[in-house]
C-alpha cells in the first residue's frame, strides 16, 4: 500500500477503489469509442465531406500540390485571377498532407489530410496520459472529464477531420510536455527544455496563427517564478523568428501570404458571432466539465502555467469568434487547457499536504458522475437537434456533377470539392463565406469573376442555394446569409442567371451554360 493512503482512515474508501471507479471506466471508454468512431468513419470515406470548412481545406491542398511550393498556395492574385484561392491557415499542416498524399497516393483525396489529423490526435492523447501518469492524478478523474470532452461537438467533429488544429494542438503538447516540471507548477530549468519547447511552439504557430496561448503563458510563468530574464530571451526570440520566417513567406509568395492568412480576417466584430458559437457547440457540455475544473482548484488558485494557459487561450478564442465568426473548432484547444488544468489542480497521489478530508471523496465522485451522466446523454440529443452531419453518411456520388471533360475552374461550394478534384480539376472558388464577406467589406472586387461567367468560361456551378430565392434583399449582408451572401450577392446572382440555367435537385442546384454556348452544352 502506497504509504500515503496508509495514513487515510480505514473506514475512509479511497477514489481508488470506489464503486464510482468501477463504473466510470467502462462507462469512459465507451464513450472514447463513440468519438472515435466518428474519426475511423471519416478515414474510412476520404471522398466525402462531414466538416463544412473540409472543402476550402482540401481546394487550398489541390493549389499547392498543383504546383508544388507555398507561391501556389498563397498566390499573390488569389483574390483576381482564377482559380480563387483564399487560404487562411499558414503551410505547416498543407506541407505535412502532401507529404502523406505523396506516401500514400491519396492526392485529390481528403485522406491525407485526416490522416495526419488523426495521427496528431492520438499523439495528444497519448501526451495528456503520459502527464495524468506523470502527475498522479486519479485516472478515473482524468478519463471520465477526457471522455466527455470528446463528445463535445467543438471535439468530436475536428478528430481526424481535415482541419489544422488537432495537428497544431499536439505540437503546442510537445512544448509543454518538454517544459513543465512533474508538478506542473513551475518550467523547468536549462536551456534544452526551452529550446525543444520554443521549437515545437514555432511549428504551432505554423501549422494554426492561432496557438500562441502557450508560449505566451510559459513567458508568464518565467517572470511569476522570478526568471524575468529567461522568461524575456525566450519570448524574444520566438517572436523575432516567427517575424522573420513570415517575412520570407511574405516574400516568397510576392505579399499573397499574409493577403491570404490575415488580409482576408479583417472584418467586424459581433457578439453575436460568439453567441452562435455557443449554440452550435452546446455548451451545457461544457458546464460539468468547468464545475469539475472548479471545484478541484477550489483550495488554491496559484498563479501558475495551466491556470495562464487555460485564461490565455480562452480569451484568444473568444476573440476570434468575435472577429471571425463563429467556428466550433475555436473550443479545442481550451477544452484541452481545461483538461490540463483539472490534472494539475487536482491533488496528487503523493502530495501528503493534501490529503481528503471524509468529504472530499463524495464530492469527487458526485463530480465524476455527475459528468458521465450529462456525457452520455448529450450525444443523442446533440444528434436529434442539430442532425450530426457525420450520421447523413453524405457520398461523393451523390454530389458529383456528370463524368464529363471541362475546361476551366468550375464555381462550386466547399462540401462539392471531392467531385470536383476527383474531374482533374481545381475549383475556383475557395470558401464562400470569406469571400462574401469580404463582398460585403469591400474588400475583394467581383468584376474579374463576373465577366467569367458572362462569358460563360466557368464551366459549371455547384451550390445548395435554392434559385427560387432571387438575389440577396437590399442592405442584406454574409452575417445574415452567411454561405449564401456569396452566391446571392446582385452582381454575382446577376451574373449567373443570365448566362446560365439552374438545374435542381434535392437541395442541390447544378447552374450549366445555356445552350448558346456550344463548347460546354
Amino acid at each position: 500500500m502506497h504509504p500515503i493512503a496508509m495514513l487515510q482512515k480505514p473506514d475512509m474508501p479511497t477514489f481508488r477503489r470506489s464503486r464510482v471507479w468501477k463504473f466510470c471506466i467502462p462507462v469512459s471508454l465507451a464513450l472514447v469509442g463513440f468519438a472515435l468512431f466518428f474519426a475511423g468513419v471519416r478515414l474510412a470515406r476520404p471522398g466525402t465531406v462531414f466538416y463544412y470548412t473540409e472543402g476550402p481545406v482540401l481546394g487550398s491542398l489541390a493549389a499547392l500540390e498543383a504546383a508544388g511550393d507555398v507561391a501556389d498556395l498563397y498566390p499573390s492574385d488569389s483574390w483576381q485571377e482564377p482559380p480563387v484561392v483564399l487560404t487562411l491557415y499558414p503551410p505547416g499542416y498543407f506541407l505535412a498532407a502532401a507529404a502523406a498524399d505523396r506516401a500514400f497516393g491519396t492526392v485529390g483525396t481528403l485522406l491525407g489530410l485526416r490522416a495526419v489529423s488523426a495521427l496528431a490526435f492520438l499523439g495528444l492523447l497519448g501526451l495528456l496520459a503520459l502527464h495524468t501518469l506523470r502527475r498522479r492524478a486519479p485516472a478515473a478523474w482524468v478519463l471520465a472529464i477526457a471522455a466527455a470532452s470528446l463528445i463535445t461537438p467543438a471535439v468530436y467533429r475536428l478528430i481526424s477531420a481535415a482541419q489544422p488544429d488537432p495537428l497544431a494542438l499536439f505540437l503546442t503538447w510537445l512544448g509543454i510536455w518538454a517544459v513543465l516540471d512533474p508538478r506542473g507548477r513551475r518550467i523547468r530549468r536549462g536551456a534544452a527544455p526551452l529550446c525543444f519547447a520554443g521549437l515545437a511552439f514555432f511549428c504551432a504557430f505554423f501549422a494554426k496563427q492561432s496557438f500562441v496561448a502557450a508560449p505566451a503563458a510559459v513567458a508568464l510563468t518565467l517572470a511569476i517564478d522570478g526568471r524575468l530574464k529567461t522568461g524575456l530571451i525566450f519570448a524574444a526570440l520566438l517572436i523575432v523568428t516567427v517575424v522573420v520566417t513570415v517575412f520570407l513567406l511574405d516574400t516568397v509568395t510576392d505579399g499573397g501570404y499574409l493577403a491570404n492568412t490575415v488580409g482576408a480576417l479583417t472584418v467586424d466584430a459581433g457578439w453575436a458571432n460568439l453567441w452562435s458559437t455557443f449554440v452550435a457547440s452546446a455548451p451545457i457540455q461544457w458546464l460539468p466539465i468547468l464545475a469539475g475544473v472548479l471545484i478541484a482548484g477550489a483550495a488554491r488558485r496559484p498563479r501558475d502555467f495551466a491556470g495562464l494557459y487555460f485564461l490565455g487561450s480562452a480569451a484568444l478564442h473568444i476573440a476570434a469568434m468575435l472577429k471571425t465568426g463563429s467556428s466550433v473548432n475555436y473550443f479545442l484547444e481550451p477544452t484541452f487547457a481545461l483538461l490540463l488544468l483539472a490534472t494539475i489542480r487536482w491533488p496528487s497521489q503523493d502530495d501528503e499536504s493534501s490529503l481528503p478530508g471524509k468529504r472530499t471523496p463524495r464530492r469527487r465522485h458526485t463530480v465524476v458522475a455527475s459528468i458521465l451522466a450529462v456525457a452520455m446523454f448529450l450525444p443523442a440529443a446533440h444528434a436529434a437537434w442539430k442532425n450530426v452531419p457525420e450520421l447523413k453518411m453524405w457520398t461523393a456520388s451523390t454530389m458529383a456533377p456528370p463524368p464529363l471533360r471541362f475546361e476551366g475552374h468550375p464555381l462550386v461550394e466547399a462540401h462539392f470539392f471531392p467531385a470536383v478534384l476527383a474531374s482533374g480539376e481545381r475549383p475556383w472558388l475557395n470558401d464562400p463565406f470569406a469571400f462574401g464577406a469580404m463582398l460585403e467589406t469591400g474588400r475583394w472586387d467581383p468584376a474579374r469573376l463576373v465577366t467569367e461567367l458572362e462569358q460563360r468560361r466557368v464551366p459549371f456551378a455547384l451550390t445548395e442555394v435554392n434559385p427560387d430565392r432571387g438575389p440577396a434583399p437590399q442592405g442584406a449582408g454574409s452575417r445574415e446569409l452567411v454561405f449564401e451572401y456569396f452566391w446571392r450577392a446582385p452582381p454575382i446572382w446577376n451574373a449567373l442567371t443570365r448566362s446560365y440555367i439552374p438545374a435542381r435537385a434535392e437541395s442541390v442546384t447544378a447552374w450549366l451554360p445555356r445552350a448558346d454556348d456550344a463548347p460546354h452544352d
